[in-house]
């Protein structure tokens, strides 16, 4: 057994000595041989394989021959570079994709949150399908009933943003705050790395107190532990912080800065404390009881939420509520987009196998002297078998290794260009479970690859010549065909992508992005009505004066803008939902580019106390007045507001977003309303980026009060709008490359053996009289047939699989004649090209000479 003391060879070979010298000693003895020793011998038998009997009885005779098939493999790696680099490079970049996507997948759809069971929290939202109000927020009163009536929940807790002005010296810096009430933290089972979360108590009583993010606690205080009991000024307010929150800790926003009771801001005593049902300005968190499904959850809330529809019919509540897992709201606008980049780089994985098999197969044909000389020395067919899948996975072993640089590479640049959006991709890194998941895919690529060859090299008859059959012939076809089909699967979803991406950017804005500057400015508290509209007045001349610039305006939101959630047309009954409604000032219209249709613009008498007017875009004159002049109408957006004349009727402007349907829109004079943040928007005679710097500081020193502010252009904020799908169609765009890149080397791989194989039949033919032309054609047409055949097979399949990714589809059909066509032309001119040079080949050989060597 192993654990007993294991015999030398020494010993083996001292002990058959001595028995041997014994032996002959007996038979000198006797004296009836004149040569006792060669006697002993015979009589003995074969010393050598006595040895080789207790060598194989004493050792795992597998390890020996692993370590022979290893060494084997580097000499066959030495003896042939170029194959060995060309497969290594294959797999490397097969695997290296993998391996980099998954790392992404795992750190953004398959990591838990970091939240005590993490799988029974859910967000609870409002869903009214005739306002067209979906994942809404509640009120306090309808949470409250939600709270105390429901049979699911373990406890129940709400949230809401808020926004704060950090600081009193100087400018002071906008950040974004959670309004949260003391047991947010126990529904999340979270607790602060230092200090400690308010209470109930403390809630009650209205105390200004604060829990830190992890990164302002390391801004604001340099991390040190003397944070707990400091000052905090927020809105000119003095709060205690009394603890700092993990760094993973991000919740209920990525860009959250501090936690606060939701009875120590002002709101709470002048809004939120008598604020009716109707106002829904509150997100729900829930954590629902073991054993409780979804559905019963939803069941559960949806009798509550009719029942309080109607017991209060005044205040037109919500119809349902709709219960969505906290991991699907944080990832699920993601996660089609990850899967399918997955899937690419998987078709990528395949067809990199597949042309590894391919070249191993090639160069099992070359082997095959190599192959039947072993068999007839004894070698049987496993130890073949084995010496081959030890070479594969050799081979193997260093594109893994080598893709394991590719991925962290890779995995690199994701997380710098990836759209910032996307959550916890910052936290993507290659682990040991990465590693793990390359060590796997490696080795069963490696087993894939060697199929093929290793059934065809053990199906060789022994001692024949060449064992290049035709079912040989259809299984390197059949290799080519499906690198092909596979390719185009990948190249039809990348040309879908790259399709809907280019409808995109030709989409008709309604205005003019080029030249224009936009900068977002928070004067939050403590500036009257008049003050306010002064300041935005002033701000606009000062940019209007400043060399390169043409014109200046503010609106509410420039490229942000959420509807009213009702409107009034004279003569007609209330409409939900309503339109979009926005205050501007300055020459918004001429400074945006977007044309005036008809009436006039606001003028300086369209101020406070003169006639309410408004101006309106195309698309609410066709909502609310069809085949009407709308000059003249009036509306209002509630029953108490005055009535708003329509003065003017401007272009349509893609504002809520590129991707969505235009909607009607409202825009008010900013003398006849009230906002204290605004967007500035600057056009500039030139690059607008030269400017920057001139426009922040000449706008920042009207007021030191006044927030901090970012100033970008408008190309940038539309291109953070669309990162999203240029990212996905840029990877989905070279993974796509990279397989026709390899199914390009399958093809040419498969043509240039054919042609050696075949060079005495072309010879026979050129001396029989066909001409050069006649074989190139040949060669042409046989490498073309496989790829049409492959091309036919992924149209099939990328039909089929074009279904499923519509939805990242923008006006473009899953069945697009564009990318379908030219996926296909692409591919077979790929095709053509790699089979070209084989053809050349092939057109060149001199009958002469190869008839001669034979």
């Amino acid at each position: 057994m192993f654990w007993k003391k294991r015999r030398s060879p020494e010993d083996l070979r001292e002990e058959i000595a001595s028995h041997l010298a014994h032996q002959a000693d007996d038979i000198r003895d006797r004296g009836k041989c004149p040569d006792p020793q060669a006697a002993a011998r015979r009589a003995f038998g074969n010393i050598t394989a006595l040895e080789e009997a207790s060598y194989e009885h004493r050792h795992w005779m597998w390890l020996d021959h692993l370590r022979l098939d290893f060494r084997q493999a580097v000499r066959q790696l030495k003896k042939r570079p170029g194959f060995s680099v060309m497969v290594v490079l294959i797999l490397a970049l097969g695997v290296g994709a993998n391996s980099a996507i998954f790392s992404v997948i795992r750190a953004v759809l398959l990591r838990s949150l970091p939240y005590k069971d993490s799988g029974r929290l859910a967000m609870v939202f409002t869903d009214d399908p005739a306002r067209e109000l979906h994942e809404g927020r509640t009120s306090l009163l309808n949470f409250a009933d939600w709270k105390n009536q429901n049979r699911s929940f373990e406890d129940m807790t709400v949230f809401t943003p808020q926004t704060f002005l950090l600081g009193t010296e100087g400018s002071p810096e906008r950040m974004r705050s959670a309004r949260v009430p003391a047991n947010f933290w126990p529904v999340l089972g979270v607790r602060p790395i230092l200090g400690r979360v308010f209470t109930s108590d403390e809630e009650k009583r209205g105390e200004r107190l604060v829990v830190l993010s992890y990164g302002l606690w390391q801004r604001q205080f340099a991390g040190l532990r003397e944070a707990i009991g400091a000052n905090l000024v927020m809105d000119g307010r003095n709060y205690r912080v009394i603890g700092v929150m993990p760094p993973e800790f991000r919740f209920p926003f990525t860009d959250t800065r501090v936690w606060e009771p939701i009875t120590a801001h002002p709101y709470w005593a002048t809004r939120d404390v008598n604020a009716p049902r109707s106002n829904a300005g509150w997100l729900v968190l829930g954590r629902l009881k073991p054993g409780v499904s979804w559905t019963q959850a939803r069941e559960d809330l949806n009798a509550i939420t009719s029942r309080l529809k109607d017991e209060y019919p005044a205040n037109e509540l919500p119809e349902h509520a709709i219960i969505v897992p906290l991991k699907l709201v944080s990832t699920g606008q993601y996660q089609l987009s990850l899967w399918l980049l997955f899937g690419s780089v998987v078709v990528m994985l395949l067809i990199g196998c597949v042309n590894v098999a391919g070249l191993l197969l090639a160069r099992g044909i070359a082997r095959e002297r190599e192959f039947a000389l072993r068999e007839a020395l004894g070698a049987k067919r496993t130890r073949i078998v084995a010496q081959l899948v030890t070479e594969t996975l050799v081979l193997a072993s260093c594109g893994g290794l080598l893709a394991l640089l590719l991925a962290a590479g890779i995995t690199q640049a994701i997380k710098v260009y990836g759209p910032a959006d996307i959550p916890r991709l910052s936290e993507t890194q290659i682990d040991w479970q990465v590693v793990l998941f390359t060590t796997g895919v490696t080795i069963c690529t490696a087993l894939f690859a060697s199929l093929w060859p290793v059934f065809y090299s053990t199906r060789r008859q022994l001692g024949s010549r060449h064992f290049t059959s035709g079912s040989t012939h259809r299984t390197r076809n059949f290799l080519v065909i499906g690198q092909f089909a596979l390719a185009l699967l990948l190249t039809t979803t990348a040309g879908l992508l790259i399709h809907s991406f280019l409808r995109l950017r030709a989409t008709e804005l309604g205005f003019r992005p080029d030249h224009l500057l936009v900068m977002r400015i928070d004067l939050h508290v403590g500036k009257t009505i008049e003050q306010q509209a002064s300041y935005f007045e002033r701000a606009i001349e000062r940019a209007e004066s400043l060399p390169g610039v043409r014109s200046a305006a503010a609106i509410s939101g420039f490229l942000r803008t959420d509807p009213e959630d009702s409107v009034e047309i004279e003569g007609h009954s209330l409409q939900h939902p309503g339109p979009c409604e926005d205050l501007i000032t300055g020459h918004y219209f001429q400074t945006a580019g977007v044309p005036l249709l008809r009436g006039r613009t606001f003028s300086s008498h369209d101020r406070r106390g003169s006639l309410p007017v408004a101006l309106v875009n195309e698309a609410m004159v066709r909502a609310y007045w069809p085949n009407e002049d709308p000059i003249g109408k009036r509306f209002r957006f509630k029953a108490s507001d005055p009535w708003l004349t329509v003065v003017g009727v401007a272009g349509n402007m893609r504002r809520q977003g590129i991707e969505r349907p235009i909607a009607p829109q409202v825009f008010l004079p900013h003398r006849q309303g009230e906002d204290n943040m605004m967007d500035v928007i600057v056009r500039t005679t030139g690059n607008p980026a030269k400017v920057t710097a001139l426009v922040r500081g000449a706008i920042q020193t009207l007021d030191k009060t006044v927030a901090k502010f970012k100033v970008s252009t408008v190309d940038e904020e539309l291109a953070q709008q669309t990162s999203q799908r240029r990212f996905d169609t840029f990877l989905v765009g070279s993974f796509a490359f990279a397989a026709l890149f390899l199914s390009a080397i399958g093809i040419y791989g498969i043509s240039h053996q054919l042609v050696v194989q075949r060079t005495k039949e072309i010879a026979v033919r050129m001396a029989l009289g066909a001409r050069p032309k006649a074989v190139q054609v040949l060669v042409l047409r046989q490498g073309l047939a496989l790829a049409l055949f492959g091309a036919l097979l992924g149209l099939t399949a990328a039909l089929f699989v074009a279904r499923f990714v519509s939805k990242l589809l923008f006006e473009v059909a899953p069945g697009d004649p564009i990318a379908l066509g030219g996926s296909v032309l692409l591919l077979l001119a790929i095709a053509g090209i790699a089979c070209w040079m084989p053809s050349v080949r092939a057109a060149r050989i001199d009958p002469m000479r190869v008839l001669r060597h034979e």
